[in-house]
This record gives structure tokens, sequence and C-alpha cells, in this order.
């Protein structure tokens, strides 16, 4: 549950159910079972496992790649109709036929294929339109394809996300993956976070180092608050999620000039603001992504012991550990804790919700934190959730359900929970576990969703830009207001807010000085 690829919050949720599969069960020879194969774009054929077919009735699981999921449903008419079953509630999911388009005669012809698969699809699979946003859509694409011949690729795929992002939610969006027609496969060389007092150059290719540690005041001419404000229309969100979204989008050369903010996708011209408050403007040409330099998510570029790619860029920050504050220690670890004696407390960082790669699955990792709880002479709990934008819930749902339960850090004031712009979706749902079943004192900034929000849900490929557009199928309501027209709900919670008790918003100043306002809060805190 979560949002993309490199340079672009992950998706873990998004299952490739529709557009991007395919999938076919074989009817075996008399006394033999059934069997069925899914194909899935980038990956090999893949098995699917427990084929059982009964009537109407249809079961199967799906390969490890996919997590293993299980598919229970009914044939109705020419889909298939019924539920996957994972650690969460289970997900409504349709599966239907996908019958081969014709070659496209031309350019045009192939975009609006593209949009027309979309204009059907998108609805039928996204449950977060409402009735009149799900007119809108259609209209935008209506719209779109009367105007393809006059517009370049990248303003086509602009207006796409805009249509997209008229469901209000921000689970539901165009992402940045390179497509066929090799949009989305350049970036502008440098990197850009928004801190509380604006937007600054964190890390920079080598020739463009000068831009280090400045504000940016433009791009392509035009004030970066204007530039901001158009591409937050390619994108559902609320404000906090902007500002961790539009960097990203601010550095896209296609989402730049499909946006009209520069001629061409060849490159920007960025005014920038040193410390001295001078002003100059920066020449910065468009550069093929390198797959290898990429972060897996843009926050990880925050620290400078990210080691990424071939060719290393230059970063706003010194590298060496002692000097990186506690946060950027370890951006390559999903989850990790340490004990802090000197204090009496654990500061438990967790960045993803899904097992790591290599070394400890997190219920192995949860227990082993439970026991240093119970059996070392711990006072409280830092739980920094601030840079979890998702992942799969259920890695751990139990674990938070029994921290919360934890006698000796529930008292206020002795478990903390960090949040920010990038605690999104499961990162979010943990949050709003430790809300509503513990006394935590939240620390940071505003979350970066509504407490209410559709994800789950999949991929749909258009069958020839392969441009990916991200549906939402289950709901979550956390607010405690009901919804029944969102029934039956994927998770559900009640909690009045996820505002901060204790709010410690991050300065550029404090960045560039390696401080860190969140934790120095918290401690601030714990030493009264």
């Amino acid at each position: 549950m979560g949002p993309g690829p490199a340079r672009h919050p992950r998706s873990p949720q998004c299952r490739r159910f529709a557009g991007s599969a395919a999938s076919a069960l074989t009817k075996p020879a008399a006394g033999a079972a059934w069997t069925g194969h899914v194909i899935i774009e980038g990956l090999a054929d893949l098995p699917l496992d427990d084929v059982r077919v009964d009537s109407t009735h249809v079961h199967f699981r799906f390969p490890p790649q996919l997590d293993s999921l299980a598919f229970d449903g009914d044939v109705e008419g020419d889909a298939i109709s019924g539920q996957v079953l994972g650690q969460g509630r289970p997900t409504p999911t349709r599966l239907t036929p996908i019958e081969p388009l014709p070659a496209p005669a031309s350019r045009v012809e192939a975009w609006q294929q593209d949009i027309d698969y979309a204009a059907t699809r998108m609805p039928e699979y996204d449950r977060s339109f409402t009735p009149r946003t799900r007119e809108q859509f259609r209209q935008a694409l209506a719209h779109l394809r009367l105007t393809l011949a006059r517009m370049d690729d990248a303003q086509i795929l602009v207006a796409l996300s805009r249509a997209v992002a008229l469901s209000g939610n921000a689970h539901t969006r165009l992402r940045l993956d390179p497509t066929r027609q090799g949009a989305f496969s350049t970036e502008l060389p440098i990197r850009i976070w928004w801190f509380s007092d604006g937007p600054y150059v964190i890390k920079a290719a080598e020739p463009y180092r000068r831009a280090l540690r400045c504000r940016v005041v433009a791009i392509g001419g035009h004030d970066v608050l204007e530039a901001r404000g158009r591409v937050e229309t390619v994108f559902a969100g609320n404000p906090s999620w902007a500002s961790y979204l539009a960097p990203i989008y601010l550095t896209s050369p296609d989402i730049l000039h499909g946006l009209g903010l520069i001629a061409s996708v060849k490159g920007a011209s960025v005014t920038l603001e040193d410390a001295r408050g001078r002003r100059f403007d920066l020449q910065v040409p468009a550069e093929r992504i390198d797959p290898s330099a990429r972060a897996d998510e843009s926050w990880q570029e925050l620290s400078p012991l990210m080691a990424m790619g071939k060719r290393p860029w230059t970063h706003a920050l010194a590298a060496g550990a002692e000097r990186v504050p506690l946060y950027l220690r370890h951006p390559d670890k999903p989850y990790w804790f340490e004990f802090r004696p000197e204090s009496g407390h654990i500061y438990f960082q967790f960045n993803r919700s899904d097992n790591a790669d290599e070394g400890q699955t997190f219920q192995a990792f949860g227990d082993s934190l439970l026991a240093f709880v119970a059996q070392h002479a711990v006072r409280d709990v830092v739980v920094d959730l601030r840079l979890n934008s998702g992942g799969n819930l259920g890695v751990a749902r139990a674990f938070m359900r029994d921290l919360a339960r934890e006698d000796r850090i529930n008292p206020r004031d002795r478990l903390f929970v960090i949040t920010g712009p990038c605690t999104f979706s499961a990162g979010l749902y943990h949050a709003a576990q430790l809300k509503q079943d513990a006394q935590a004192t939240f620390v940071g900034g505003p979350v970066g969703d509504r407490l209410d929000y559709w994800a789950e849900g999949g991929e749909i490929v258009l069958p020839n830009s392969r441009a990916v557009l991200c549906y939402a199928n289950g709901f979550h309501g956390y607010s405690g207001m009901d919804h029944p027209e969102c029934r039956p709900y994927y998770e559900e919670l009640s909690i009045p807010s996820l505002e901060p008790d204790i709010p410690a918003p991050m300065s550029s100043a404090d960045y560039f000085s390696a401080r860190d306002p969140v934790l120095e809060a918290v401690e601030a805190r714990l030493r009264n």
C-alpha cells in the first residue's frame, strides 16, 4: 500500500491485475489437475499455484513474486469477480479478458487506443472516483482524444495525468515510469527538497555543484511557487504530500514541458539564490536517467551515506557517519533501532513497511525489539515514521498493536511517534494505530494524506505508450466517520487527528547544519 519506482514513492501494493498482466487457466485432461500462469510485463511467464475450478468458482494463488496472494472468485459472464486475500482484509477484484488491439497505423492512432483503454479500464477498476469526478475524467479524456494531433508526447502524458488526478485520491495517479516513447527517461541532474522555508538543492551532478545549498527561485523563468502550483495539478493529495512529490516533478523535463514551464524537454534554466542572497541562472540540460544512480525512495537522497551510481553526485552534507543526523544514518535499511543508555530511550526508525531484502524479517526484528524493551531499563520509545511512505501494512500490524500494549512505555510522554510529509499509506496506518491504541505523543509535521482514503488496487499499463496508471479499490477509514458508499472497508480505525502534539518543522538551515529539530524536540520533552 503506497504510491513507484526510483525517485518516486514506492508502490509495493500496486498489483498488476489489469492492463499489464495476462493470465490463463488451462483445462486439464480427464483426471488431471487444472493449471494456470500469469504473464507480467518485465517478468517471466510465472505459474499460478493451487489452481482449482469447480463449476463457476475459481481459486488460485499468485506466485511468490506477487506475494503468493490468493484469489477466490466466480465467473460472471465474461469476467471473474472475487477477492484477493492477503495479510490485510480481502480486496474486491475483477478479472476481465483483454482483447489484443490492432497495430496502430500512426502515432495519433496509438495514443487514441491508449486513451480509449484508460477511459474504459480506470472507471471499471478504480473506486476512488465519485460519480461527478468519474464523469469529469471521461470528459477530460474525450477532449484529449480530439486534440492529440496538436500535442507532443509530454503534453499528452501531462493531460492524462491531470485527468487521473481528478479522482482527488493520492494513490490514484499516473506513475513517472519510462514510457515506450522515451518520456520520463530523462531528468534535470539536481535534487530538490522542499523544507519549511522553501525548496533547496541538496544534491547535484558534479558540473552543477554550484547549485548546492541554494534556494530554487524560478524554473524556466517561472516563479517556483507558480511552478509548484502547476505541478500540483498532475497528482492528487494534501499540501504535505505535495511538498514531498513536487520536487520530483520539478526535475522532470517531460512534466515541465508538458505544463508549459519550459519550451523543450532538452533542459531548463533554473534561477537560484545562494546563502548571501545572490541570484544567478544555471542552465541545466536534461540527462538520461541512470537506473543504478536512482534511490528507491526520493527521501533517501537526503542522506550522503546512500551510495548510488557509477558516477557519484556531490551532496550538500558531509559524508562522515558521525556528522550525519541519526535519522539519515541508515537510508538503506527499512527498519532498525538503537538503545541510548544515557537517556534510557530506544530510537526505532521504520522506513518501509515491508520485509528487508536481506537479514531479519520484520516479525523477527519486531520480536527482538519487544524482547529488548522487556529485558533492559528502557524508559521511553521513539518510533520514527517520518520517512515511511508505505508498503504492506500487514507486515507490522501486529507489532504496532503489541507495542501499544506494552505497559512500561504506554504512560503519556513515554512513547513518541515522529511523522512528516512522507508518512503515507501503510506508514500513515501505523501512525494511526499508535494514535488509537496508545497514549503516544506525536512530534514533527503533518502526514501525507487524509485520514480517509482509497489505496490497494493495482496498475493499468497502456498498450502502446506503456504509461502506468495506478488505480485504488480498497478504502481506509481512520477518522471514525461513516462512509457507507465505500464499504466494505479494507481497514478501519477511529482517531480524531494525526496533527503533531509538538510541531517541529525542518528548515533548510537545520538540514544544512546537520541538526534534527524533531528529535531535539523529543529529547527536550524527555528531559522535563
